[in-house]
């Protein structure tokens, strides 16, 4: 009777659970990132599981999540012979007592195998050890019986240089050998104090405790093979401009390059995806700020300078007026032989997505979770290019090559670092600013040491008394100066030469330019008042000088400094 009674009763339970629960099938879906879009400071990551569904409801689990991403961006989507419907998806978390990152078990191995080589060392170290205190008995043996020998009779020369010798190359081997092993030793332990720490980062950290697990909610209407996929946005992940420069100067011609450098600290390894650049910063948002009144409150304005104190400021003064610095020159070596063919860099494919613009590198790519940077050639154009020098001597005597160039109505470039190569030789960096398509910019290609500058003080006189040795209320000093500028090139050269002569703000400062011997096409360039500006061509080896004189008159109390 109890029996019946315990049937009953579990029967009525089961009837009142709810159909959804007591039929609902879960499916465990291996996913595989197929793709990786990388933004600024961040990445949408693409993954794909293949699954066989059943007709019914059902939920699709893919538990292999190794990054921490953003719950609202998850999107779902999916095709196949399976004709389905989807319902939603979510994230569950399931928190671990030990890391479930798969790459502990990856880091735990490679300890195991150093630790297996260290003890191959420590065994041949024995062994080595043995072998000195074998040679050290003999060499014991050897100085208390060869005495005893020489008393009754002399050993052969053979004898004595033979026992010599091998005392002598032994030790010497065994020496060598075992500092050999102590280098591969000390080697190998710096190897695993890396994979200690990485392993320890793995372990402790509280991401890596986490299980995730994305599960989709679906109705399959006719079973089949269904290709699910899943797109949400991780951190961890960035991309960065890089542009290479080539300037041929007898082409008239610059080759721009442009790179992404990538760098992926998400957690997890991407293996062969297809990888895409966009230009759009997602953390930037999608609406403009509000405009708030501006309101004055009297607090005193201080100009921005530079985070760096150790800025000079004529070297800041310098970079304004050039936008461009001055490296020593590397030579990386020749081009290679006519005979031979050179290789074609293979460029991504760009889109242009609305306000966007994304770049698709040519083959699939695999990066590791390593934060090493990767870097892949994404376009490349030939810029028509007019060269001129442009030089500031009294910032600094160097030749700067630059052009006015325009750039192609279909590239975006974004702002970056330039490294500037000069008929095939590597010398300096710059910068580039944001350009849009077709827009003509500055390209600054760096300095030129075959334009030679300088600026040299051919006279100073101070004239600060009157008569008979009686101080004058005012100091006079007039100076004379001369601008060389060189062209060591065997093509000619157009030079834009820059001089700042000095400007009076104070009525009781006079200033006054004596004599210029060749007249500048702007005193004022740019409204920047006192600087001069020449522009004139130059033909191979011609040389070109400009001397200027001045006075400035001020009174004794004052202090005009350095012009």
């Amino acid at each position: 009777m109890k029996f019946i009674l315990k049937s009953v009763c579990l029967l009525a339970a089961l009837v009142c659970l709810p159909l959804g629960d007591a039929y609902a099938l879960s499916v465990a879906g291996v996913s595989k990132v197929s793709s990786v879009m990388i933004y600024q400071q961040s990445a949408r990551i693409t993954r794909q599981a293949a699954v066989r569904l059943k007709a019914g409801e059902q939920s699709i689990v893919l538990t292999d999540i190794l990054s921490e991403f953003d719950e609202n961006s998850l999107t779902v989507a999916g095709q196949g012979e399976a004709r389905v419907r989807i319902y939603g998806a979510s994230l569950k978390r399931e928190y671990l007592q030990q890391a479930a990152d798969p790459r502990v078990a990856e880091v735990q191995e490679q300890l195991v195998a150093l630790d297996d080589a260290i003890a191959v060392l420590h065994n041949e170290g024995k062994v080595i050890e043995r072998k000195d205190k074998y040679l050290a008995s003999i060499n014991l043996y050897a100085g208390n019986e060869l005495p005893k020998e020489l008393v009754s009779q002399m050993p052969a020369r053979e004898y004595l240089a033979g026992i010599y010798d091998f005392l002598s190359v032994s030790a010497v081997q065994i020496e060598a050998r075992r500092e050999e092993l102590r280098l591969k030793e000390r080697e190998l332990l710096k190897e695993k104090n890396v994979l200690q720490r990485q392993l320890a980062e793995l372990q402790n950290s509280p991401a890596a405790k986490v299980k995730r697990s994305i599960v989709v909610e679906v109705a399959c209407d006719q079973p089949g093979d269904f290709v699910l996929e899943v797109s949400y946005l991780v951190g961890g992940a960035s991309w960065r401009p890089v542009y290479d420069a080539r300037t041929q100067y007898e082409q008239s011609e610059i080759g721009l390059t442009l790179f992404g450098v990538i760098r992926n600290v998400t957690g997890e390894d991407w293996e062969n995806v297809t990888l895409a650049l966009s230009t759009v910063d997602p953390a930037l948002g999608g609406r403009m700020p509000q405009v708030e009144s501006l309101l004055l409150n009297g607090l005193q304005y201080e100009p921005y300078y530079s985070s760096n104190a150790n800025v000079d400021k004529k070297v800041a003064r310098k970079a304004m007026l050039f936008k461009a610095e001055a490296f020593d020159s590397a030579e990386l070596g020749q081009g290679a032989p006519a005979s031979l063919s050179e290789a074609v860099v293979q460029t991504a494919n760009v889109a242009q997505k609305g306000i966007s613009v994304v770049y698709t590198i040519a083959r699939p790519v695999s990066i590791k979770s390593d934060g090493v940077e990767a870097k892949f050639p994404v376009i490349s154009q030939n810029l028509k290019a007019d060269f001129k020098y442009s030089a500031y001597p009294r910032a600094v005597t160097n030749a700067f090559l630059g052009s006015r160039v325009t750039n192609d109505k279909e590239i975006q470039l974004l702002a970056g670092e330039v490294n500037l190569f000069l008929e095939g030789d590597y010398i300096g960096k710059s910068t580039i600013d944001a350009v849009g398509p077709g827009e003509e910019f500055d390209l600054y290609l760096g300095v030129d040491e075959n334009v030679k500058v300088k600026r040299e003080q051919l006279s100073r006189k101070i004239d600060d008394v009157l008569v008979m040795g009686i101080a004058s209320p005012n100091i006079e000093i007039k100076l004379e100066r001369k601008l060389t500028v060189q062209n060591n090139k065997a093509q000619k050269s157009r030079v834009i030469l820059f001089e700042a002569m000095p400007v009076s703000q104070n009525d009781r400062i006079k200033v006054r330019i004596n004599s210029v011997n060749v007249e500048p096409n702007e005193k004022e360039w740019k409204e920047r008042k006192g600087v001069w500006r020449w522009e004139f061509e130059l033909g191979p080896n011609e040389k070109k000088e400009i001397i200027y004189s001045l006075s400035v008159v001020y009174p004794r109390e004052m202090n005009v400094g350095d012009f």
